[in-house]
């Protein structure tokens, strides 16, 4: 017999019981919450699971509203009206801006509505992630590497997966600035 107020585990056992290990215990809480069945199991759901079973319209909308884990998912999104939203969404901070230009694996209008913010193009890591960046156009990169520091046009001279033009043009502005 107990003298205890409240009996053990939730009085789900009698003190008596074999089962008292954290585990079982965990277990038996698991199967009595509330979550219990398919609404557990919509819980337990990766990131890509979830978003692989929304509509086109859904996902604009979490490409605008979304966390930053969500974002950083739908700007590789094939539909490219997505990857778009993404990059126009308010709520995108410089530092995802930067991480987003050095992603090669993107549609070329990103990389483009990146370039027209001039919010985003006042961050001189924006800028630099956008010139060392092989899959940007050349249109967007020769007028931001003027911007570039010694140090990184000397970088942009020597790196290999840079295109030509942009090489050459690092080199001549290394040579005008000494």
């Amino acid at each position: 017999m107990q003298v205890d107020d409240e009996p053990p585990l939730g009085g789900l056992e009698s003190a008596d019981s074999p089962v008292d290990s954290p585990a079982v215990a965990e277990t038996i809480e698991d199967a009595s919450s509330p979550l219990a069945g398919p609404e557990q199991a919509a819980r337990r759901q990766t990131l890509l699971q979830r978003i692989g079973k929304l509509t086109v319209a859904q996902k604009l909308h979490l490409a605008t509203l979304g966390s930053r884990e969500e974002r950083l998912t739908l700007i590789r999104d094939q539909n490219k009206a997505i990857a778009r939203a993404v990059a126009s969404s308010p709520k995108v901070t410089e530092s995802e801006v930067e991480v987003y230009a050095s992603m090669t694996d993107l549609a070329e209008d990103v990389f483009r509505i990146i370039a027209k913010n001039q919010n985003f193009i006042k961050s001189y890591g924006v800028v630099r992630a956008l010139v060392r960046n092989p899959h940007v156009p050349l249109d967007i990169t020769l007028p931001l590497i003027i911007r570039l520091n010694a140090k990184d046009l000397k970088e942009m001279e020597l790196d290999k997966n840079v295109a030509t033009a942009l090489r050459n043009v690092a080199a001549k502005l290394l040579k005008r600035r000494h």
